[in-house]
Order: C-alpha cells, then sequence, then structure tokens
C-alpha cells in the first residue's frame, strides 16, 4: 500500500498548529450530489465534521462548512459519533444522521432543493429526532425499515463512556436504552417508539456502542445486533407480523466491484410511492451490515424496479414478493 492521504484531499490540518484536524469516528460512503462518484461524510468527535466531494481525479475536496455539516446550528462542534445516510423521505430529500454525544441532539441534516449548490440543513427538531435524543449518549446509528412500511426508520445504540456519571449527572446514566424512531411519514416524520410497540428487549440498558442489521431468520424483516461493554453482544430477532410485502435484493457487480458497493435501487409502488435504497454496508459506528437489501413495500407491490449500477449503467429488473431476487452486473 501507498499513503495517499494528503495527496489525495483526505488530510485535514489544523491552519494554527498544522496538526490534523480530525477526531474521526465513523464515515459515510455517500455520492452525494448525484453524480455517479463517491463522497464521504466523516463524523469528527468534538471538532468540525468533514465532507469529502469527489472531483473525479482522485482527489477530494473537503466543503464541511461550505455545506453546513460542519457544525450544529449555532456554529458549534459537537461529540459525533455514529452516521448513516438515506433517502428517508416521500420526497426522496436524502439526510445524513449522526448521532451525538450526551446533552447533545442527534443531527439530521437535510439536503436542500438548490441548484448547483450542495447546502444542508439540520432539520432534527422539526423532524422528531432532536430533543427525545439529548440525554443519551448515542453511538450506533442506521437507518432501517424496522415495520417493511416502506419507510425508513433510525435506530440509536446508547451508553456513556464515564461509569459513574450518575455521580456528576444524576439524570444521565452509564447503561442507556436504545432509541428507535419510526418514520410514520407525516408533518414530524420520526415519532420515538416504545417497549409496547417494539418489545421490552430493545430497550433494555447496556452500555451500547456498535450496531448492526441483518435478516438472520430470513423471514423478511431485519434483526439487530448491538456490542456492549462489559457484556456479550445482544442479537435482537425482529418478531413484527404486520402483513407488510417486502423484497431482499442480492446484488453482484462485476470484477473490481463484486458486491456492487454504491449501486441504487430504485422502486415505484402500486399505491404511487417512490423508494431508494443504496448497496452500502458502512454505517453506524465500528459496524457492518448485511449487503443484501430488504425492501419493506407496505400493502402495495411493486410497479416498477430500476437498479443504478456504480459505472452509471442503469437497467430494469422484476422482483416478486416475498422472495429473494438476484441481480448480476455483466
Amino acid at each position: 500500500f501507498t499513503e495517499v492521504s494528503a495527496r489525495s484531499g483526505l488530510r485535514i490540518q489544523n491552519p494554527a498548529t498544522g496538526l490534523p484536524m480530525a477526531k474521526t469516528l465513523a464515515v459515510a460512503p455517500i455520492d452525494l450530489n448525484d453524480d455517479g462518484w463517491m463522497d464521504l461524510v466523516v463524523a469528527n468527535d468534538t471538532v468540525q465534521n468533514f465532507v469529502f466531494t469527489n472531483k473525479h481525479d482522485g482527489t477530494f475536496q473537503e466543503v464541511g462548512a461550505q455545506s453546513g455539516v460542519a457544525f450544529d446550528s449555532y456554529g458549534q462542534t459537537r461529540g459525533a459519533m455514529g452516521i448513516d445516510a438515506a433517502r428517508f423521505r416521500p420526497d426522496r430529500a436524502l439526510g445524513i444522521a449522526i448521532g451525538n454525544f450526551a446533552n447533545e441532539m442527534n443531527a439530521l441534516y437535510v439536503a436542500q432543493p438548490t441548484k448547483d449548490t450542495l447546502v444542508f440543513a439540520d432539520e432534527a427538531i422539526t423532524e422528531g429526532l432532536g430533543p427525545a435524543s439529548r440525554l443519551l449518549l448515542k453511538f450506533g446509528l442506521f437507518f432501517f425499515d424496522y415495520d417493511l412500511d416502506g419507510r425508513l426508520d433510525i435506530l440509536t445504540t446508547n451508553g456513556h463512556i464515564e461509569d459513574d456519571i450518575e455521580k456528576v449527572q444524576a439524570n444521565v446514566h452509564y447503561r442507556q436504552p436504545a432509541q428507535l424512531f419510526w418514520n410514520g411519514g407525516g408533518n414530524q416524520t420520526f415519532i420515538s417508539a416504545t417497549a409496547a410497540e417494539a418489545g421490552e428487549d430493545l430497550f433494555q440498558p447496556i452500555v451500547g456502542r456498535g450496531s448492526a442489521y441483518a435478516d438472520f431468520d430470513r423471514d423478511g424483516d431485519l434483526d439487530v445486533v448491538m456490542t456492549q461493554i462489559h457484556g456479550s453482544p445482544l442479537l435482537l430477532r425482529n418478531d413484527q407480523a404486520l402483513g407488510n410485502h417486502w423484497v431482499r435484493l442480492q446484488v453482484i457487480g462485476p470484477e473490481g466491484n463484486p458486491e456492487a458497493i454504491g449501486a441504487w435501487i430504485h422502486l415505484r409502488t402500486e399505491d404511487g410511492r417512490r423508494i431508494s435504497r443504496q448497496v452500502m454496508p458502512t454505517k453506524s459506528y465500528l459496524s457492518q451490515s448485511e449487503l443484501p437489501i430488504n425492501i419493506g413495500l407496505g400493502r402495495s407491490k411493486i410497479s416498477e424496479a430500476r437498479i443504478r449500477w456504480p459505472d452509471g449503467h442503469e437497467a430494469s429488473f422484476m422482483a416478486q414478493p416475498e422472495q429473494t431476487t438476484l441481480l448480476r452486473r455483466n
């Protein structure tokens, strides 16, 4: 290997000291401007977040401050931990969700409808992801459709770093429950789910760190793994029984990218909804989720399905509900 961080534009230095600026805990690879090239969003702890846009020549340009992702709404840095990015609303707006330190809300940077300019705004408060998360220290975080209704929900895995934090902050605990934010699709997108709705096991207090999802039992819905300090990993089986339809897509790319990392799946359902999912296992905090894509359809079915491969080639395909479809790029 050859170290190319500096010449590729990925080594950011503090202009005052000349020392590396980053304190990185997670990264989200995502095509931010829909130009077919992978960009990077970097979650940094107590220093500004980075956004690296791909310049198509092996180099990147850091535009975190200009794009609105570097700081919070008051121009302050936060203790950013886990990260994920997805198109989570009916308007297919791209959202970057970041779990932050205790006494800091989750961030939800949403792409704004501007022309030829990459601009995000933190909509965590208005979208229902902010205030409920303030007291918790969020590590693992990802978008996933836990009830197969076709809308992406958010799960955070939480736990403090100080085992005696209660001595100085009585309302903050070392062991903390996970949070599940259900995407209801309304004016306030996310609503905090309760144990009555998602089961008590999901919310047992742990010193949570990494988290990932996969359909372990192959029943169509996504199960969850959480890691914890001072304990074994938790495997949480999803036993929802709402009767919603789903499809599972196994995507195989060509030589050089056999997992088809970066491919986009675009579906249109018979009830008029548009659903987009990226093939990207890298998400959360020190975690990787499964590569096959499970997509919930609610009570509807697919009317149109297309894949855009990482090289830009697009193709239509057919997928039957409650089955796995293999998509291969020849």
